[in-house]
């Protein structure tokens, strides 16, 4: 179970059975999700506008990202955002319901606040100004989620040429580089002097020692003195002087912390060049950071050298902050000059433009680490190894031209760069870092890479010019001879790319422009890159040229008919072909967005207050010039209504879904409606599949003491007639009885369709619901039970079923709460995630956590511990460890410790377990094989009591992941005195089942349990305080 609150104030709950919502206190809104690939967006209505308009990041209500940054509840208590303050606001912004910023740049206009989420109801209501708000309020032009990046990691100072420099007498002597990592080593030896500055930035990390080994290995490559080497492993520049801002730590580093660590290199420390082997994935909107380089870059004139990232050979894979205009974007060669199978690939999204823009070294490079003598060095590979050879080879540079800005260094950089494969410039911009040409060669151009965007429609004649300007510093003119082609070989369309002459001559100390030609005639739509090669002899000058011809593409316009005054809504536009997903604003009931043509699936979601939500979907259309506007018309919708033959039932939540299908890909959209009515669009779409969900409960009890689960699906569109009756003769009879675990408790059951919405009904325990859930072939219904207080609560899920009618039983809450396995537990190739259940009760598939406990966990292989984390209330609901391990097969051992003192529940008040396992690299993502063992005491009373002096029988269950594990024979300890003394239990195989016998004593309140089970390589043990009750 994973918690996190969304900048609404919202909390939405997921699990391996589904996903739940609880609304922020006093609010009435609907709730959508969309699933795209494994992600699982979760959009209250009065904030969707507001992403589809643009003033809100979307990622704010990516569940599954946000979990994945560990911004969920049992990580953080706030949700860090960054603010484009507005106005004069700017230098006193403070948004309302939070503290200070933590961050503010006057220069950037942006300020980093963390929203505590128990206060994040009140600052969304300020923020947003209300449901049908249709922009942002509080001197907000827009609100970031302050997002991670990660290091750039997946014979190099001779490869680029850097000695041939120093026999020049240029070592990057007087030049600062600016170094935004993980920190660094002071005690290196090859470190030692050369740092002359340093600050951490770093929440997570208050201290500028690197943790991690990065930022070490990537500061030496770029001024490391080689000291522990005996000089053989020198830096590019080994007397540059580096200043450390530490802006990542283990788990990477916050975008606002980033953004302050570029305006301290830049503005404080004045350092010449910055170095960023660093990054995220692109968008196609400016994001805070790749807008500070830029500014920054103009302002200060600091060159920044970031890495293009590591996603591989995939086009438009260039990450963020290298996709910024101002960036010298570099990629990464092999000792061969052999394009790296890792390095990220353009061109830029969104323009097409060219993007890495050089590369160097990034394979195996072997450059210093923190620690002593034997382990001074370590050869780390990835595009983070290359941005530093460029960064050191910028501050030789520097040293040369102290008068040259960073726009005329990155040019001088890229010019001088020289093509050492056959792979295109999309791959390796212009080439490979050519250190001591850069310093010898006399021309420079600027800019040094060029590019244009012809859009759609190309008339006859379509053209755009760029100009490129050739600088001669030397004291002699130079005649140059121009040509146009693609990196690498091969040829460009004819007239793509065209030179205004086919030679220059640039005067001594003058300058000479030549006009690069973009134009589409005849040109198929596309991204294509060149180079200006001037050539005069020896001297080859090179400048990057990119061309986008756009595709055809029109602006589609939206509209909606028949709905009220002050509806507030959405549209989602999906090309399965492609993988575009676009949201659609609609403002006073249209909204427009430019598309590519093509066919598109559109969907749009309008709300008329908290009282209604109309869905409507169309067939997919062909966006064309003969189609460029679709209406959708509300007054067409009708209401979906789902009822029962009990004339005292009525609605308590209403849910619909509508999953659309093309091959194998698909996207989900869900609506929950709590209150309010859903109506929807009646049409024939192939491959939508709808599923209207409805909850029923007995009017004016609560709480009640049945609840329907009715379910309706329609294949192949929206339903006509979304009106559906129901017998409860046609339905499966579920009869769950609800323990109290030592004491009577409040809480909720949750059912719903099997990672769906789950949807909850006020419970008692101890007590009894009759669950009465619609029979339908392949629906699966998962199921929770939630006890809680105030400040969080215990969780119990299964695995989902499938029903028949008939009458069935579920037992919930049943005695011994412990540790079990849970789906969360995984390993995927060399990541293993460990996560603690330490609460589940003894149901077969059952897993369990407890908000409001401490709870404590490690990993270790060999005697060493690898990863340890703790968790307190109210945020330990879900506490797991998640690290790298070696590929290698080895036995691991975890240890798991859980402590709760809680109004809901007197029993498993301590639980620690310890498991051997073993784990090797797997393809995909596959569960640890665990061995666990649930304790099953019998005869208990609905508060999992035994009566006093009578032998109570206590089945053993053993569980293992894909093993038959019913001869593993387990034992059994019991104590009466709370775990101060213990004393064996006999085991027993009673009616096929292990059974341990315990005769409990006449006087005391409790009993405690300790059972072990394995041998070898897998093994479990666990002890339980309080494990089960006495009574009279």
């Amino acid at each position: 179970m994973k918690t996190v609150t969304l900048i609404t104030g919202d909390q939405v709950r997921i699990s391996s059975s589904g996903y739940s919502v609880r609304p922020g206190k006093g609010r009435k809104v609907q709730f959508s999700a969309i699933r795209k690939k494994d992600h699982l967006m979760v959009l209250p209505s009065d904030a969707a506008p507001l992403i589809a308009r643009g003033l809100l990041d979307e990622r704010l209500f990516d569940v599954t990202q946000l979990i994945e940054w560990k911004y969920d509840d049992a990580h953080r208590k706030d949700v860090p955002v960054i603010a484009r303050t507005t106005g004069a606001a700017a230098a006193t912004f403070r948004l309302s319901g939070a503290p200070a910023p933590s961050w503010r740049s006057g220069a950037l206009g942006l300020a980093a606040v963390k929203v505590p989420k128990e206060d994040a109801t009140t600052a969304w209501q300020a923020l947003s100004g209300g449901a049908n708000a249709r922009s942002l309020a509080g001197g907000v032009g827009r609100l970031w989620l302050d997002g991670r990046r990660m290091p750039s990691l997946d014979k190099s100072v001779a490869q680029v040429g850097a000695p041939e420099a120093w026999k020049s007498g240029y070592t990057g002597k007087g030049v600062t580089v600016a170094v935004l990592d993980t920190g660094y080593d002071p005690a290196h030896p090859d470190l030692k002097g050369v740092v002359t500055h340093s600050k951490s930035f770093s929440s997570d990390e208050p201290d500028v020692n690197d943790h991690v080994g990065h930022g070490t290995h990537v500061a030496s490559t770029i001024a490391g003195t080689g000291a522990a080497s005996g000089g053989k492993y020198r830096g590019v520049a080994p007397d540059a002087k580096i200043a450390v801002g530490k802006v990542l730590g283990e788990f990477g580093g916050s975008e606002s912390e980033i953004a302050a660590g570029m305006e301290w290199a830049a503005n404080e420390v004045k350092a010449k060049v910055v170095n960023m082997s660093l990054g995220g994935a692109d968008t196609q909107t400016l994001d805070p950071l790749e807008e500070a380089v830029n500014v920054l870059s103009e302002r200060t004139g600091a060159l920044f050298v970031i890495a293009a990232g590591n996603a591989g050979a995939v086009p438009g894979a260039v990450g963020s902050l290298g996709s910024a205009d101002a960036a010298l974007t570099v990629g990464a060669v092999d000792k061969q000059d052999q394009m790296a199978e890792f390095s990220s690939r353009g061109p830029r999204v969104g323009d097409g433009a060219i993007k890495p823009e050089i590369t160097a070294p990034g394979v195996d490079i072997t450059a210093a680490v923190p620690g002593g003598a034997e382990g001074a060095y370590d050869a780390y590979s990835g595009t983070s190894m290359a941005t530093p050879h460029v960064a050191g080879a910028a501050a030789i540079l520097a040293q040369r031209q102290p008068d040259w800005r960073g726009e005329r260094l990155k040019s001088a950089l890229i010019s001088s760069a020289t093509p050492k494969t056959d792979a295109d410039a999309f791959a390796q911009g212009a080439g490979r870092l050519e250190a001591a040409k850069a310093l010898t060669q006399t021309v420079v151009t600027l800019p040094g890479n060029v590019s244009a965007v012809l859009r759609y429609p190309h008339e006859k004649g379509q053209q755009t010019t760029k100009t490129i300007t050739y600088t001669n510093t030397g004291d002699a003119p130079v005649t140059f001879d121009l040509a146009i082609a693609p990196v690498g070989g091969g040829a460009l369309p004819k007239g793509v790319l065209s030179l205004s002459a086919d030679r220059v001559t640039v005067p001594a100390k003058g300058e000479a422009s030549v006009t690069v030609t973009v134009a589409a005639d005849g040109i198929t739509p596309g991204a294509y890159a060149g180079v200006v090669t001037a050539t005069a002899g020896d001297t080859v000058v090179r400048t990057l040229a990119g061309a986008y011809v756009e595709p055809e593409s029109y602006d589609l316009t939206v509209t909606t008919k028949g709905g009220a005054p002050g509806q507030a809504g959405y549209v989602v536009a999906v090309n399965f072909e492609t993988e575009w997903l676009e949201f659609i604003e609609l403002r006073d009931g249209a909204g427009t967005v430019r598309l590519p043509a093509g066919e598109w699936y559109l969907r749009a979601l309008v709300s008329e207050g908290e009282d209604k939500a109309t869905i409507a979907q169309p067939p997919p259309f062909r966006l064309s010039e003969q189609t460029r506007q679709v209406t959708f018309d509300l007054a067409a919708g009708k209401e979906v209504v789902q009822t029962i033959d009990d004339p005292a039932a009525r609605r308590d939540a209403q849910g619909v879904s509508a999953i659309q299908r093309k091959g194998d890909a698909w996207i989900g959209f869900y609506l929950l409606a709590l209150e309010g009515k859903i109506f929807v669009v009646p049409s024939q779409v192939p491959g939508l599949s709808f599923m209207a969900q409805s909850t029923l409960v007995k009017a004016d009890t609560t709480p009640s003491p049945y609840r329907y689960d009715l379910v309706n699906t329609v294949e192949g569109g929206l339903p006509g007639d979304p009106v559906y009756t129901s017998r409860r003769a046609d339905l499966a009879k579920v009869t769950a009885t609800y323990r109290g675990a030592g004491v009577p408790a409040s809480g909720a059951a949750l059912v719903g369709r099997l990672d769906d919405w789950l949807i909850d009904t006020p419970v008692r325990v101890p007590a009894k619901l009759v669950h009465y859930r619609s029979v339908v072939k392949g629906l699966k219904w998962g199921s929770q039970l939630s006890l809680y207080d105030e400040s969080g609560g215990q969780t119990i899920q299964d695995s989902g079923r499938e029903v028949t009618r008939g009458s069935h039983t579920e037992l919930w809450n049943t005695a011994v709460l412990g540790a079990a396995q849970s789906p969360w537990s995984l390993r995927e190739r060399d990541l293993l995630q460990l996560d603690s259940t330490l609460f589940s009760d003894s149901g077969a598939g059952r897993a369990g956590w407890e908000d409001n406990s401490s709870v404590a966990l490690t990993l270790a292989k060999d005697g060493k511990e690898l990863a340890r984390e703790a968790c307190e209330p109210p945020f330990a609901g879900i506490c797991f460890i998640g690290t790298e391990v070696p590929p290698e097969e080895s036995v691991y051992t975890a240890t798991m410790s859980g402590r709760r003192q809680v109004p809901y529940a007197s029993l498993s008040t301590a639980v620690d377990a310890k498991l051997t396992f073993r784990s090797g690299s797997t393809a995909e993502i596959t569960p640890l094989s665990l061995l666990h063992v649930r304790m099953a005491p019998q005869g208990l009373d609905e508060l999992n009591r035994a009566r006093r002096s009578v032998l109570t029988p206590i089945r053993l269950l053993v569980e293992r992941p894909g093993v038959a594990s019913d001869k593993i024979r387990p034992k059994a300890e019991v104590s009466f005195d709370e775990g101060r003394t213990w004393r064996a239990a006999p085991v027993a195989r009673v009616h096929g089942q292990w059974t341990a016998l315990v005769r409990n004593p006449a006087a005391g309140d409790f009993v405690s349990l300790r059972v072990s089970a394995g041998s070898g390589d897998t093994t479990f043990a666990q002890t339980v305080i309080r494990a089960y009750g006495l009574t009279s």
